[in-house]
């Protein structure tokens, strides 16, 4: 097991299962207080989210930023309890958990045969958005491994719940032959997978290095492409899941415009709910031969 304390891995987890029967709004008021120790504790992490906000957001006086940033800490609190409400809440999510829209624009991207990938990004609602869409359609996600065994044992008995299954990121072949087949496929590319595997196209007008996977798979797998995006209501706490139509010509051929486009609709969302975006990840590692580092 390694490095890894399986009895303490466990004894973590174990509230989980406890809190994910409560109403959405209780979990959110006990888990959102994490957000505050979080923030003091994950001091790397708290320097990459405060220079994500400086890039995308300029124009911000620094005291804006904080504000955003001491948010979106609160909101990775309450995305615990979110996520054990998606592994563990008993029976079907009602109203007062969220909702999904569009899914007149799923069903019309399927209305031919072909199989769909939802391209998303990542959010801290998202699990229990992908709890919400998964009552309501047949899907099967995109996901990275855990090294931690134990913790990766719960995460598949939770996804269960709600995901026909989970592909591991490297498995292209398996993600060709569902789409291939019809099926739905939910994949979030934004994250810097080096420049090996991307191109730079705009993001918050900043050039990113943008996954070029999401257009190899599409082309393999002869999907159509839908937008779908997780929301949290910032009074409410409930998740819409908004699904867009299905992108025209998607790829294109030019793939640095069709990356550009990704990006500007994911960027469009983000925009509308900015604490709930992942601003953990170091988005703009990667840059353009000549420029350094932003994060050193």
């Amino acid at each position: 097991m390694g490095r890894f304390k399986p009895t303490l891995t466990r004894a973590a987890l174990a509230p989980l299962k406890w809190i994910g029967r409560m109403p959405l709004a209780r979990v959110q008021r006990a888990t959102g207080w994490v957000g505050w120790p979080l923030h003091l504790l994950m001091r790397r992490r708290a320097r990459i989210v405060r220079r994500n906000l400086e890039l995308c957001y300029p124009d911000q006086a620094p005291a804006q930023r904080r504000k955003l940033e001491r948010a979106h800490f609160r909101d990775l609190g309450e995305s615990i309890g979110e996520i054990a409400v998606a592994w563990h809440h008993p029976g079907r999510l009602d109203e007062t958990f969220g909702e999904v829209t569009g899914l007149a624009h799923l069903e019309a991207a399927r209305a031919d045969g072909r199989g769909v990938m939802l391209l998303t990004g990542h959010f801290t609602c998202l699990e229990l958005g992908a709890r919400l869409f998964g009552e309501r359609i047949k899907a099967r996600a995109i996901y990275r491994p855990l090294r931690n065994p134990v913790l990766e044992q719960q995460q598949t008995r939770g996804r269960a719940r709600y995901a026909e299954a989970m592909i591991p990121r490297k498995n292209l072949r398996a993600m060709v032959r569902h789409l291939r087949a019809g099926g739905v496929l939910w994949y979030a590319p934004d994250q810097d997978m080096g420049p090996d595997k991307s191109e730079f196209a705009p993001f918050f007008s900043i050039p990113t290095a943008t996954a070029t996977g999401m257009l190899e798979l599409a082309r393999l797998g002869r999907a159509a492409v839908v937008p779908m995006i997780p929301r949290k209501d910032a009074e409410t706490g409930r998740i819409t899941v908004v699904l867009e139509p299905a992108l025209d010509a998607f790829p294109s051929g030019d793939d640095r415009a069709d990356l550009a486009r990704f990006n500007s609709i994911l960027e469009r969302h983000v925009r509308a709910v900015p604490a709930t975006y992942w601003w953990l990840h170091r988005r703009f590692k990667t840059r353009p031969e000549g420029q350094p580092d932003p994060y050193r």
